[in-house]
């Protein structure tokens, strides 16, 4: 109230007639409109990186849907098949150096329309003409060049303007990862039973252009221009720089940073365990006794056990309780347990809610190493730090994928790749020997900024 007295009193100084109750009510509400609208344009960025979150996280799952689909359509093994649904995450983290190299030309925002477009378009083509595996690969490294553009300028993006909050912002868009994971799913089967196995693939395809929005929302600004140009070695001098700077290319991050090397290897061990889960937990879940329809709410629990993962990490990030042992080694043994536990059950009860102590273990996982890349590195080493750990990343989904579709098809067993994906998850037992995290200080490799 006392906003529009003002503007009142002010009428009547000037000589000029006071301006009605609801006038100045109504100007009021105007200003506060505008404010909250400015307060909004600051973060509405972040919702490019939620929706980047939904579209990618959900795919792996989504994918996992069409799998048996696409073996029987083009008369293929499983390992071939799983491996194509595996390159679009591969090419997504192999090629995300490109993203940052493309800001030298290109803004964030065009990168992130023009990768929205690719993300789309490899289902649009898989629906409209597919007949052999080859193509099915053209198309998935399509999809996941599109992701690969704007990746790393989207983490760089939310670094530079939301530093003080990254570690909760990417905690949060973890959430959004595994949201997807518990609707795309059932999104792909329903578009597939309305319009056939092609159709609901287009259908899917367009869908996914919906990312093109992510890429609008990505406005420049100048503290992310800062930061590429700050923390980078372009201004260091030749004779200055680290040896292992000059010749270990993005992967000096590692080498300078020891903890944070043990953290890629954390990532390496959810990464395949993901990938291989992921894609065969309907394979699983039919052979398990569960009808098609009902083996797809598993994945959709999984999700929400996943988003549930993602609150949890977030509340740990705001109290400072995030570390090696609530992170990583708790999740990794949880995980662990409840695939093994899976095996022995076929009761679709029980199946969901083992499925959703492992999506929540893996959601929390992710929420902790996202966030954490910040606390380990220099901010020298940041943009290595995430190209490396992509490039790493990108190698064992592609690991996941074909080694699971080997064991699928030499086996016939979905338990037995979640078998192995129950040992391999107890191999952070050893790596968190090795690492004590304790809020490590972070000495800058080349001074303070």
């Amino acid at each position: 109230m006392g906003s529009w007295c003002q503007l009142s009193r002010l009428r009547c100084d000037a000589g000029v007639d006071m301006w009605s109750v609801d006038q100045l009510k109504l100007v009021s509400a105007v200003f506060f409109a505008m404010k909250f609208l400015t307060t909004l344009s600051r973060y509405l960025p972040l919702l490019s990186l939620f929706i980047k979150f939904f579209f990618f996280g959900g795919l792996m799952k989504a994918n996992g849907v069409l799998l048996s689909y696409t073996v029987e359509q083009l008369h293929s093994s499983n390992a071939a098949v799983a491996w194509a649904y595996t390159i679009q995450c591969a090419v997504a983290y192999l090629a995300a150096p490109l993203g940052t190299y493309m800001l030298q030309f290109f803004s964030v925002r065009q990168l992130g329309i023009f990768g929205g477009f690719l993300t789309g378009l490899g289902y649009v083509c898989s629906g409209i003409y597919l007949d052999s595996v080859w193509q099915l690969y053209i198309y998935q490294a399509i999809s996941g060049l599109g992701f690969s553009v704007w990746t790393l300028p989207n983490c760089m993006y939310i670094q530079a303007n939301f530093e003080g909050l990254y570690a909760r912002v990417f905690a949060i868009g973890a959430g959004f990862i595994f949201i997807g994971v518990a609707v795309l799913p059932l999104t792909l089967q329903w578009l597939i039973r309305q319009y056939g196995h092609a159709g609901g693939t287009l259908c899917f395809g367009a869908l996914l252009w919906n990312c093109i929005l992510g890429g609008v929302l990505m406005r420049p600004t100048s503290k992310s221009g800062r930061l590429l140009k700050d923390y980078s070695f372009d201004h260091i001098d030749e004779s200055e720089k680290h040896l292992i700077d000059r010749y270990s290319l993005c992967f000096s991050s590692m080498i300078r940073h020891p903890k944070f090397a043990v953290l890629v290897a954390f990532v390496l061990i959810q990464t395949y365990v993901y990938a291989s889960w992921a894609i065969y937990l309907v394979t699983f879940g039919e052979a398990r006794g569960l009808s098609r329809q009902k083996a797809v709410y598993l994945s959709t629990v999984a999700g929400v056990g996943g988003m549930v993962g993602s609150g949890i990490g977030h509340i740990l990030f705001h109290l400072q309780k995030m570390n090696v042992y609530t992170g990583c080694l708790l999740p990794s043994i949880v995980t662990g347990v409840t695939l093994g536990c899976s095996i022995l059950s076929k009761d679709l009860v029980i199946l969901c809610a083992l499925n959703f102590w492992t999506g929540l273990s893996l959601g929390l996982q992710y929420a902790c190493w996202v966030g954490m890349i910040p606390l380990l590195v220099c901010n020298f080493h940041v943009a290595a730090a995430y190209s490396s750990s992509s490039i790493t990343e990108g190698f064992f989904y592609q690991l996941g994928g074909l080694t699971s579709g080997l064991i699928q098809d030499y086996y016939g067993s979905p338990e037995l790749i979640f078998a192995v994906c129950a040992i391999v998850s107890m191999l952070v037992t050893p790596l968190s020997l090795i690492w004590i995290f304790d809020q490590p200080s972070i000495r800058q490799c080349y001074g303070a900024k």
